[in-house]
């Protein structure tokens, strides 16, 4: 990406300060207190439980609805918890067709009012009785280098390259696969090209192995926190720039906070520990900020601005600090909204004699919610 492309996505880092023309549905910290709602069983059983079931259990019979596919099952925990207010508000509001479920399901926004959709989302909540479960508002838009702290299942292709100095790029595969409640595994396969001085060296850097535990996620209060270890094999070619040529050891401690308007913070503070005597142990911190808006009165296409602030430190005397930027935008590809797209620019904003810009993009597919080619329209 040329320099000038930057003014670009400064502009980009320049919405996060704006007002909202369309907002997403509000979390469940924002609904009104049940004392103040409709009667959310009631409205269950008058307008849904032909469908989905008395118990929301989505027990009916193929031949009792006139239509032979899977109903949800509300009372299971590890399906319903992933799934954020606005995802269920989205469905209802709109019908199955506002994220490519099947036309069976009809809009609702005419029939019921929000207060009355907000009490069915309410009711159905208490489905799920088992406590531990992260709820899905926290499944918050990845940024480009903050790890999220919300465990989930997905395929995620992140390309880096550089815009300035020598050619050269990464592109990491990372697979993650949630275990119970509160675990996920995380697999990393990164594939580098650099040069070397005199040709490109093209090949597999250092792959990561890692283990992420959620310890807290409160959605009254917006707050998750967890933990993450990776261990990093040597399996790169050091002789040829692709790779450290140790193992290397990671602790993170990740957090975000939703914050009003549908603006969040995300944090990433990292300890990286190789064991080989040439490199030194090391401190990163990244941050990221951003709002999401959302298209069609705000049911449909996510777009989130983010900036993230990074900073890196080497402990050995007289190391400086590192300091980048990184604006960039994320979008939904698909109706389910399982496939994401996110561009952006990493500008450093100290030591730019010796490292320069790079333009950054990464791929997700959220294979929980539906295959490759499902879920898009």
């Amino acid at each position: 990406m040329p320099t000038a492309s930057r003014p670009v996505l400064w502009v980009i880092a320049a919405l996060l300060l704006m007002t909202p023309l369309t907002a997403a549905a509000a979390p469940a910290s924002q609904l009104l207190p049940p004392a103040s709602q409709p009667d959310g069983r009631k409205l269950f059983q008058e307008n849904c439980a032909a469908c989905h079931g008395e118990n929301a259990s989505g027990d009916r019979k193929p031949s009792d609805l006139g239509f032979d596919f899977p109903m949800p099952n509300f009372t299971d925990c590890s399906f319903a918890t992933r799934e954020a207010n606005g995802d269920w508000a989205s469905t209802i509001h709109r019908g199955g067709r506002a994220r490519a479920f099947p036309r069976q399901m009809p809009a609702w926004d005419e029939a019921l009012s929000d207060d009355e959709i907000d009490a069915i989302i309410a009711f159905l909540r208490t489905k799920c009785t088992k406590s531990g479960w992260p709820r899905g508002e926290f499944n918050l838009p990845l940024a480009m280098f903050t790890e999220k702290a919300f465990p989930e299942d997905e395929v995620y292709n992140q390309t880096e390259f550089n815009t300035e100095g020598p050619a050269g790029f990464t592109n990491t595969t990372i697979f993650e696969k949630r275990f119970g409640k509160r675990g996920q595994l995380e697999v990393n396969l990164p594939i580098s090209s650099v040069y070397d001085g005199t040709r490109m060296q093209t090949g597999i850097s250092d792959m990561g192995v890692a283990w992420k535990q959620n310890i807290l996620a409160d959605v009254d209060q917006g707050t998750i926190f967890s933990l993450l270890g990776e261990a990093v094999l040597p399996t790169g070619n050091a002789r040829k720039g692709l790779g450290d040529g140790v193992f290397q050891f990671e602790t993170h401690a990740l957090f975000a906070q939703l914050l009003p308007q549908d603006f969040f913070l995300q944090g990433d503070i990292t300890g990286v520990f190789p064991t080989g005597a040439n490199l030194p142990d090391a401190g990163e911190a990244r941050f990221g900020f951003g709002r999401t808006f959302a298209e069609n009165d705000g049911w449909g296409r996510a777009w989130t601005p983010q900036v993230e602030l990074l900073t890196a430190h080497d402990f050995t005397p007289g190391a400086g600090i590192d300091w980048d930027i990184v604006p960039q935008l994320q979008v939904s590809l698909s109706a389910r909204q399982h496939m994401l797209l996110s561009i952006g620019e990493r500008i450093p904003l100290n030591d730019r004699a010796t490292r320069k810009p790079q333009f950054v993009m990464y791929l997700i597919w959220d294979w929980y919610d539906a295959g490759l080619l499902q879920g898009w329209r």
